[in-house]
């Protein structure tokens, strides 16, 4: 079976997770879905992966998430029955969709400003973080770590030779002086700018899950397994802390502690929400987020609960860590974790 995440459908046809692995040569005999919880979309569709394999309804899964910022379409919505007379709306459904707090009506953004308001978390402290997330992306990339999960594409030009795309297009050469020059982005005296938030991209990822004796038969070596995952949810107008309680949740769950993690991928929506997020969670800054994330590396929001599982698996690996931890806010007030353990 195929599951992938998705948040933002609207224009890109029935099921693309169908599309997608038709597209890619699987066989149109595999079953598909598409799954949506906003930003954990993708890790959302790891969880049910791993829960139909334990419940013995498949023996191989391919999970995952994508999405394609750029090409959201807008919409009309008075279209469908008749403008009558006048002038209509024009929407933004990557912002309607993707990044609006319906139950308040505001841009994610405030509910960033607001984490940074009762945390009392500075502007010189989120672009520290902003700076240094672009720093270790740039230092990963330049060291070839994400060679191993990127797959290469070929780009057919109108003229001249087909360029072959294999690196992350967001992480910048920037400093902590760069940043403070940017304006605030959702308030006039708030400190949310282009610099300490996300970066609205377009990407995919996708992880094989099967069974050890799967694995065995196909010759397969595993990365990891996956060994627990949780859910939370809090009030949307701080949905930038629920990491929080889904952390602490499956820590409970799995008897564990913070310090049992080699490496933890904490995705940063803002900074404002990760620093609040490793607070509370008393994560070490030197185990979180090593190699960059949704600052430097990007949030398309269907893929980076995805992404971020499949940066964790390829990281245990190369440092050796037995225990990774991945976990991310979600739009409208959730969180979501998931613990791997090497195998």
């Amino acid at each position: 079976e195929v599951i992938m995440g998705n948040v933002v459908g609207a224009g890109q046809g029935q099921n693309v997770s169908r599309q997608a692995m038709i597209r890619a040569g699987i066989s149109k005999e595999t079953p598909a879905f598409t799954v949506n919880k906003v930003c954990a979309s993708g890790m959302k569709a790891v969880a049910l992966a791993t829960q139909a394999i334990r419940a013995g309804e498949a023996d191989v899964v391919l999970a995952g998430g994508m999405e394609n910022m750029s090409m959201i379409p807008y919409a009309l919505p008075a279209a469908r029955w008749g403008a009558r007379m006048n002038n209509t709306d024009l929407v933004d459904l990557m912002i309607m969709d993707g990044l609006f707090e319906i139950f308040y009506g505001y841009h994610m953004g405030i509910t960033a400003e607001n984490i940074a308001e009762k945390y009392e978390i500075t502007r010189q402290e989120q672009d520290e973080i902003g700076a240094l997330s672009h720093q270790r992306a740039r230092k990963a990339i330049a060291d070839g770590v994400f060679s191993d999960e990127i797959v290469p594409v070929t780009i057919p030009q109108r003229k001249g030779d087909p360029i072959v795309f294999d690196t992350d297009e967001r992480p910048m050469d920037t400093s902590v002086e760069k940043m403070a020059k940017l304006r605030p982005a959702f308030k006039k005296d708030g400190t949310i700018t282009a610099g300490n938030a996300s970066g609205i991209n377009d990407a995919a990822a996708a992880l094989l899950l099967m069974t050890a004796e799967k694995a065995k038969e196909l010759g397969l070596e595993p990365i990891a397994k996956v060994r627990a995952y949780s859910s939370s949810a809090i009030d949307p107008a701080y949905m930038g802390l629920g990491p929080i309680p889904a952390v602490k949740k499956i820590l409970k769950k799995e008897n564990l502690k913070v310090e049992d993690f080699g490496v933890i991928e904490l995705n940063e929506a803002f900074a404002a929400q990760a620093i609040a997020c490793m607070r509370e969670l008393k994560f070490d800054i030197e185990k979180t987020n090593v190699l960059g994330s949704g600052i430097s590396i990007g949030h398309p929001i269907g893929c980076t609960g995805a992404r971020i599982l499949l940066t964790l698996a390829n990281e245990m690996k190369r440092k050796e860590h037995t225990l990774g931890l991945a976990t991310l806010c979600i739009g409208g007030g959730q969180g979501m974790a998931t613990v791997l353990e090497r195998v």
